[in-house]
This record gives C-alpha cells, structure tokens and sequence, in this order.
C-alpha cells in the first residue's frame, strides 16, 4: 500500500487530500517512466530478475508465516523493465473507452496494458502505442467501460449456493400457492432425487409458521425441506425429522437457534438458525456432490459477472468449523490445477456461546498457515451476533412496534464479543461481524470500543456486517474507530416487494426513516462501506455486482424502475459505490497494494463492462453486460468477439 493510499483510506474522502493525491500523482508517473526506459537493457533485466525473484519469495514465505494484521503493506513488484521490443510488447492493450481507475490521483485513463500477470502502462493513448507488438490482444473499448474486478466483500460462494437447489417458491404468496409449486415439483421428481427447496418466507407465509403435516400431506414417507429465502429459516417434514433423529427431546441450542414445537415439545416443522443444521446434514446437503453441484452456480459463473476476489463469509458445512476443512483443501486442489476462476479469502467462524475464543484465534492462525495456495487464504474471524430480525432473533434498542414487551435477543453477550475481538487481534486477524438490529449494533461497537481502548485499534481492519439497523448516534463511530461497514445495497430496497410492508409492521415509519439500512449515512459519515451480495440471503441471478450497484444508487428493486425508494436519502453515487465494490473491498481483505485499483505495477484485475455506467440510466445499469474478467492477466470470461460480432455492438477486437 504505497503511502497516498494510506492517507486516502485515512481521511477516506471521495476526493483525496492534496497531500495524497500528490504522492499518489508522483508514484504513478515514477512507475511509468520506469516501465518506458529501455536503456541499458539486458544488464537491468537480469538485476530486476534476481532482485524481484528473491523479493517475491521472501513476501510469500513470511505472508504464510505472519498474520495480516502484523504484515506491513508493500507495493506491487511493478512492470519488468523491457530489454527489446519484443519485451516491451504487452498482452492486452485497452483503450478507447472510459478507464476509470479508482485511483484518485489519476481517475481516468485513455489507455491500460497488461503483461504477464500485471498492469505494465497506464496513461495516455499516445504513450500505450509503444506497448503494442504483433501478439499483443488490442481491446478498442469504443466507448464501453475498463474497471478494476469487482470484490465481493462478503458471501458464501464455497457452500451456500447449495442453499438454491431443489424447488424455488420465491416470489409466491400465501400456503396454498406454495404448497401448489411444491407439489407440482415433487411429482415431477423421480424415485431416490433429493426433494428440496428454497424461497420461502414468513411474510409469503401470511405470517404462519411453517408445519410439517403440510408437506407430509405432498411427500408422504420421502424425507423434504425448504429452506427460507435467506437460509436462516428451515421447513421440514416428518419423514425428514425422523431421518435427522430429531424428536421431542433434541434441545434447543440458544435463544435464537430452537425449533417451534407443538404442545409436546415435538417440532412442529420450522427451525431457526442453526438448528436447520441436523435435518440439512442428514439430507445430504453438505456432501461432496451436492457442494460441487452448488459451486457450479456460484464460483464458476463469479467471472461473468466481473468478480475477481471475493471473502467467504463461512463455508457453513456442520457445527465446527473442522467440518468445513475439506472445502479449503478441495478449493487449494482446484487452484494448484489452475482451475479455480476467483481469488478467495476464507474464515474461521465463530456461532455460539459455548466456543472458546482463544481457541477460535488459535485455529485461525492454524488455518492461516496451514491451508493456502495462490489464490486461496483464510485470514478472518466471522461471528454472527444475532440472527435475523424479522423474525425476532436480533435486539433492537426499543421494542418492536408489532410486540410492544419484546426487543429481541442476541446470541452472543457484548463481554464475550469483546473476548473475541480481543483473541482474534492478538493473534493478527480481523474480525467479521453479523448485525441485524440497533442493539446489536450498538452492542458490537461497544465492544470493539472496549477492546480497542485496550489493545489500540492502530492497523486493525474489523468489519460490522449488514448494518440492517443502526441509531444515528451510532453512525459516527465506525469513522472514528475504523471499523468497516459491508452492506448488499439490494436489501435496502422493498425487496421481493415485502420488505417496506414487514418492516413498517416491525420497526414502525420513524425507525425506517431513521435507521433502515443506513448505507448513504455511512457513506456520508466517512466510514470505509464494502459491498457483497451475500448468497444465500439474496438469490442467484442478484450476485452480480451490477445488479447490487445499481440498487445501492437508487434504493429501488431492480427491474422496478417505479418503485419508490426505500428511504431516499440513502442513497449513494455511482463512483462511491463503484469504490465501494472494488477498492475498498481489497482494503477490507487486506490486498489493496496489489488489486482494488487500475495502476502500474498492480495485479491486472479487470473488467471490461458493455457501456459506461456514467452514461447509463441508473435504473438499467444491471442490463450492462459484462465482456470480459481477467485475473492476473488471464481471461476468466472472455465475451468480447461475441459482442463485436452482435447486431447493434460497436464494440471493436483487433489484434495488432
């Protein structure tokens, strides 16, 4: 991170300091005279060699030895000095569209070329021709968009996708429509297929709790269930419980993470939280097939929509994290082949009372080292506070409107949040943190407040997640104590047209307005805001970045261009959102010194987008296709001849 960075980050202002942009300026333009001169070539080719061979090694062996929080920022190894002509020539040669940077010293190019693995030139078109030799791939963008890859700054690509296989009732209202979907899958459905689902909700539910003689009545003796839109929820039926060996007698593990149950105490068909887990594993769903089948629909297809590195939020396979281990291992395999499409930064999780801190750091930093490869690293504590606040299990700081003597719960103490975020930073990592509610909220910074105030908070990079409701009050303190805010702008939309009506019923019209989703308040606050989609609380086709940036910059569903926004003022520009999904992202997972921004000496993650979204109305940005994704130089997704080719696409591939 060279030292502009370091003060933009600080001051985070949409403009940087003159100070910053200086440096930033000075570094820039040193780096591109070097990547020019071609004198003394051979002698300085082979010292550049040895010099940067040897340096890289070092970096690796003390990045799989030292923890992020301890390591110091460095810049990128930066462009090979070219001997010849033939060296000097670059890979790819964009130019002749909007290149906007992200670097605040230089927001705007004419031209970008990549060799090898990273950005060699950026600049002037005049001075990009020398770059061009006779394999060079020259991209004439004529008009369309260049960005850094998009960093997805929090999902659950690993695992989670495996929550959208099986019958999908989203959007359907009331029992009996949904109950008339699911029966007409079922019976298409051949003897031995798993049967599950996905999509539905309390709200589409009339507000009825899900029970398992409904399914019983479809399925008969064939084990099924449903997990709710946002995977927090579970319906199953009997033949399902029975399978799991769950009964009157399983306990409950917490507050928030229990069964509805009849009179009995037998389950009654819906679980909470982690008490979806018994049924979900006995029915095959973290198996090695059903993983690999959800992969398919995630990490896969992230190139297409232009996503370049993403933070996986918790490959939730079992009650330990040791369940999850295997993943990692699968993920390092598909990267030492080459066939791993993403960068990934992985977590430790943390989902109840009863885990031991320092034992969680610990694995932390076992994993940390132990389970890496080139693109694969796990380097942050994920814990979920509360659970969801719809349906009661996250604490807001007054009661809620419909339940006037209840405010909710969380399932962790502030005391032992503060223990966690004490082990974690000892040991060198970030914490991630699930909220869900105002009290929640609160609870989390004042225990980041009460750590910092005895560990410090110089170089740490936490995170609060969600931010579904946060008191004005508390908005300042993210800013002030550096904690950074991750939001899936499209949640704060009337999403699936039920959010406005559920949340009025739950929070009333005054704490709307003042706390939903407060993400332009942040923005505004100065605090450092990322973005992810977060699969599975949104659905497959919503992952794309383009469809979150356009909800983030017009707080409307897409695709409902009339919609009213959900409260207004919330939202953003499209250059702060596009910071938001790109260089502040790599702040957050700690790689913005080789990705986050298009410049010299940079890893080359790009994407080249179908139209300038400066030019695009705001309510068709997610119709911009995407051409082209590289990571490190490599086409990840390559549509661009298919573009040039298509009736009415101006878009133009030559090569030299």
């Amino acid at each position: 991170m060279c030292l502009a960075c370091g003060f933009s980050a600080l001051f985070h202002t949409s403009a940087p300091t003159s100070v910053a942009a200086a440096l930033h300026a000075n570094a820039s333009r040193a780096l591109n005279r070097q990547a020019r001169q071609d004198v003394n070539a051979d002698a300085r080719r082979s010292a550049w060699q040895r010099r940067h061979v040897l340096k890289a090694g070092a970096m690796m062996a003390a990045a799989a030895i030292t923890p992020p929080l301890l390591q110091a920022g460095g810049a990128g190894a930066g462009p090979m000095p070219p001997s010849s002509a033939a060296d000097a020539a670059a890979d790819w040669l964009f130019s002749g569209g909007g290149i906007y940077t992200m670097n605040p010293a230089q927001p705007w190019a004419q031209a970008v070329a990549v060799r090898g693995q990273r950005i060699v030139y950026v600049g002037d078109a005049a001075g990009a021709s020398r770059w061009r030799g006779p394999r060079t791939r020259v991209v004439d963008l004529r008009g369309r968009m260049l960005l850094p890859g998009f960093v997805d700054a929090h999902d659950h690509f690993a695992s989670l996708g495996a929550s959208k296989l099986g019958v999908n009732v989203r959007g359907l209202k009331g029992k009996e429509a949904i109950l008339a979907r699911v029966k007409e899958w079922v019976q298409q459905q051949p003897a031995g297929a798993v049967l599950r689902g996905h999509g539905w909700s309390l709200d589409a539910m009339g507000g009825l709790s899900p029970r398992r003689e409904w399914l019983d009545a479809i399925t008969g003796d064939r084990p099924m269930y449903l997990l709710s839109f946002d995977m927090h929820d579970l319906w199953f039926n009997t033949a399902a419980m029975q399978l799991a060996g769950v009964n009157a007698r399983t306990p409950d593990l917490s507050k928030t993470q229990y069964y509805e149950r009849d009179a009995d105490g037998t389950p009654s068909g819906h679980a909470h939280e982690d008490m979806v887990m018994p049924i979900l594993l006995a029915m095959g769903f973290t198996s090695p097939e059903t993983i690999a089948e959800a992969q398919k629909l995630t990490i896969d297809v992230a190139p297409r929509y232009g996503i370049t590195t993403y933070m996986e939020a918790g490959a939730v396979l079992g009650t330990r994290n040791q369940d999850n281990e295997w993943i990692y291992r699968k993920l390092i395999e598909r990267d030492q082949a080459g066939d791993l499409p993403l960068r990934i930064v992985g977590t430790v999780w943390t989902r109840s009372m009863g885990d031991d801190p320092l034992a969680i750091a610990a694995l932390l930093k076992d994993w940390n080292q132990r389970l890496r490869s080139e693109h694969v690293q796990i380097s942050v504590n994920k814990l979920w506070s509360d659970g969801v606040l719809l349906s009661g299990a996250a604490l807001t700081l007054e009661p809620f409107s419909d339940d006037p003597f209840n405010n909710g719960r969380m399932t962790f103490s502030g005391e032992h949040i503060q223990q966690q975020i004490e082990a974690t930073q000892k040991a060198g990592f970030d914490m991630h943190i699930h909220v869900d509610a105002d009290g929640s909220t609160r609870t989390v910074l004042d225990a980041y407040e009460r750590a910092f105030a005895r560990l410090g908070n110089v170089g740490t990079r936490h995170v609060i997640c969600h931010n579904t409701m946060v008191h004005p009050t508390d908005i300042p303190r993210y800013k002030k104590m550096g904690v950074i805010a991750n939001a899936t702008p499209l949640w704060g939309t009337d999403y699936d047209g039920f959010y406005r009506k559920t949340y009025l019923k739950r929070i009333g019209a005054r704490r709307i307005e003042e706390r939903l989703f407060p993400y332009g308040d942040l923005q505004r606050s100065g605090a450092i805001v990322t973005y992810g989609a977060d699969i599975p609380g949104v659905d497959l086709p919503e992952i794309p970045p383009l469809v979150q940036l356009e909800a983030a910059v017009t707080r409307k569903r897409v695709g409902f261009p009339d919609d009213e926004p959900l409260v207004a003022r919330q939202r953003v520009s499209l250059a702060e959102a596009l910071r938001n999904y790109t260089w502040n992202g790599a702040y957050q997972l700690r790689l913005e010194d080789r990705l986050g921004s298009i410049e010299v000496g940079k890893l080359a993650d790009l994407v080249v987008l179908g139209a300038n979204l400066f030019k695009v109305v705001p309510e068709r940005i997610h119709k911009v296709p995407v051409l082209l994704t590289l990571m490190d130089g490599r086409a990840t997704h390559d549509a661009l001849a298919a573009a040039a080719g298509g009736a009415g696409q101006s878009l133009r591939v030559t090569g030299s």
